[in-house]
């Protein structure tokens, strides 16, 4: 199948540059909390910044470029909260039990970031897809990091196995046939049953 790719992305190499194209993330980050994806238009996301259209075009030549790059920086402080646990005392059980109720919480708190996943997750152009993986890559090195005294091949499999069960949990969260209680059952049963 070919695969047109969108425009790259102007890159920010001056301060302004770099405060510029963070201020319309930190926007579309406000938009996407208040809304659903599809309801946001660009040009809502270009004037609440205080940027022209072209200029966030510069940066984000389009909105699936945009929201993807709005995952990756929303998905930091996931990566750092579950990080600091990391450090603390505990089994790897109850560090990858913390690191899947994090993931939970935080898309409690914001659905339509999960939503996004949704629309994401298919897209092939690569300048999508490559803000995409690396939001994905991070989500699992999180993932896998919890894992500190299993043995590195199992630890592969557990995390793999964990990754997709979380998205499939909570995309039946989001269709409404899981309750978010369900979930975290379902999720905490399954680490239990993974490293017993």
């Amino acid at each position: 199948m070919d695969v047109t790719a969108s425009p790259a992305p102007a890159v920010a190499t001056t301060e302004s540059q770099r405060d510029r194209r963070q201020r319309i993330l930190h926007v579309a980050t406000e938009l996407l909390e208040a809304r659903e994806y599809e309801r946001i238009q660009i040009r809502d996301v270009a004037d609440e910044a205080g940027v022209a259209l072209g200029t966030l075009y510069r940066y984000f030549p389009s909105k699936e470029q945009l929201f993807a790059n709005v995952l990756l920086e929303w998905s930091a402080s996931y990566e750092v909260a579950v990080g600091r646990r990391r450090e603390g005392a505990g089994t790897d059980a109850e560090r990858l039990k913390f690191a899947l109720r994090r993931s939970v919480q935080a898309f409690e708190k914001r659905p339509n970031f999960f939503r996004l996943i949704a629309v994401l997750e298919v897209v092939q152009d690569p300048n999508v897809a490559g803000p995409y993986a690396a939001y994905a890559d991070r989500i699992e090195r999180t993932l896998a990091d919890t894992l500190v005294d299993t043995d590195p091949d199992d630890a592969v499999v557990i995390t793999a196995t964990t990754r997709a069960l979380l998205g499939s949990v909570l995309r039946g969260w989001s269709h409404g046939r899981y309750s978010l209680a369900e979930v975290r059952r379902i999720l905490d049963r399954a680490v239990d049953l993974l490293l017993a």
